[in-house]
């Protein structure tokens, strides 16, 4: 408690609850989840009010999202030929190790 007492003065919240009644630490945490939509609707809606009120969470968001985006496309693209084969040698030659 005397953690988010901490966050709160530092986030300018004084005594208020945390935005959507989550705090920042469990927002971050979940995020993942939430950008999958792998959670409940009642926790999905809390984490969604608190990053449209949240100034700092709200950006940790924004780039999560964009990041996962990024990822999404880079993973369809094929490495080249060369580049698969010596992964596929390195990968046989540490079984052949072990």
């Amino acid at each position: 408690m005397m953690v988010f007492r901490k966050l709160a003065r530092w986030l300018g919240m004084g005594g208020m609850s945390p935005p959507g009644g989550i705090d920042c630490a469990n927002v971050v945490a979940q995020l993942y989840e939430y950008i999958d939509e792998e959670l409940d609707e009642k926790r999905a809606e809390q984490i969604r009010e608190h990053l449209r009120l949240c100034k700092r969470c709200f950006p940790r968001y924004d780039f999560e999202k964009a990041f996962l985006r990024f990822l999404s496309v880079q993973g369809r693209l094929s490495a080249p030929p060369d580049l698969r084969r010596r992964i596929f040698h390195d990968i046989l030659e540490q079984e052949s190790q072990n």
